[in-house]
């Protein structure tokens, strides 16, 4: 078990189960009302294998089936109450982050990862398992602002920018003290904020977002235009092409602080538009070392023209999937701060 150190003034009563959804794993964990994990579970996204793909092929970022899918959630969720010696009917709720885009708050979700489920009705599943229990699904860069502000880096602030750069590049805020949700739960969504006017297409149909030039496949789409190739063997994706920046190579050094730039334009811009304190960083390429973080705080200091700007705190995730996990319980535990109304 791994304690939080909380202070429990306004919580509600535990344990939650916590559930985080990707395109290639599942989490499920139960969570005290004091933030402490209790118990973890992880299963992988079930892979789908084409007619055409050969014996034991898959699809890079494939899910299987719908049902199948559903089926290994089922099953993490039950190791994880197992585990603990706990019945589905004794939970206080159930808290999910899910990779988008999503209906909020209704909860039908169409992670790009996951084709098999398009609109599924994941909220009105989950209540199925847990009938009579609050069921809460809301973005994954939601989840993971929470649990930043609840029990991560932003603990004791009161507004704060949570920052996933991946697939793709998504957030969550939290300002006054309480989850903000925007009109269509999409606040945060730092990821289609335009830092170059002018910059490359974005699969959002707009251009210059920081998404089209800070994301993991786009990163490496402008490295491999550019001539830069990975070792043999080894995938053409962020993971290879920031092991050789470190190693040297020189286009995926520029490529990858590129990255890093427009993601602290990024930050400038949304600190000037929201005054905050702190943002949290996460994501393969924040995990990626000094190219990406110096040409993130330089990018950011380029745009950080008056004083409140560069006063944001910028901070990398320790923990983002147990924290994530904990921000999808304190949907259900913190409802005063991180809830919604049904």
């Amino acid at each position: 078990m791994e304690g939080s150190g909380l202070v429990t003034g306004d919580l509600g009563a535990g344990p939650a189960l916590a559930v985080d959804i990707g395109g290639t794993k599942i989490a499920a964990a139960v969570v005290d009302a004091d933030g402490t994990i209790r118990a973890t579970a992880r299963r992988p996204v079930p892979a789908h294998r084409p007619p055409e793909a050969p014996p034991g092929g898959r699809e890079p970022g494939e899910g299987g089936p719908a049902e199948e899918v559903f089926g290994a959630l089922r099953d993490c969720v039950g190791e994880a109450l197992a585990s603990v010696g706990i019945a589905a009917d004794a939970i206080s709720g159930v808290g999910c982050g899910c990779a988008g885009p999503m209906e909020w708050p209704a909860g039908a979700v169409s992670p790009l990862n996951i084709p098999s489920w398009r609109a599924f009705p994941l909220r009105a599943r989950l209540r199925e398992l847990f009938p009579g229990r609050p069921v809460l699904v809301h973005n994954d860069g939601v989840a993971l602002a929470a649990g930043e502000h609840w029990a991560g880096a932003g603990r004791g602030v009161r507004n704060l920018l949570a920052v996933t750069v991946s697939t793709g590049v998504g957030g969550g805020l939290v300002l006054g003290d309480r989850l903000f949700h925007g009109t269509s739960g999409n606040a945060g969504h730092i990821g289609h904020l335009v830092v170059d006017v002018d910059g490359p297409d974005c699969p959002c149909g707009g251009r210059g977002c920081v998404e089209a030039l800070a994301s993991g496949p786009r990163t490496v789409h402008r490295a491999r235009a550019a001539g830069w190739a990975p070792a043999a063997g080894q995938p053409a994706d962020g993971h290879t092409l920031a092991a050789a920046a470190a190693a040297g190579d020189e286009i995926a050094r520029r490529e990858l602080a590129r990255a890093g730039t427009a993601v602290g334009a990024g930050l400038a811009a949304s600190a000037s538009l929201l005054d905050l304190e702190v943002a949290v960083v996460a994501g393969g390429f924040a995990q990626s070392g000094p190219i990406f973080w110096d040409a993130l705080l330089a990018g950011f200091g380029r745009h950080a023209g008056l004083a409140f700007i560069r006063r944001l705190r910028i901070e990398r995730s320790d923990d983002p999937g147990r924290i994530a996990l904990r921000g999808a319980a304190a949907f259900v535990l913190a409802p005063h701060r991180y809830g919604w109304p049904d």
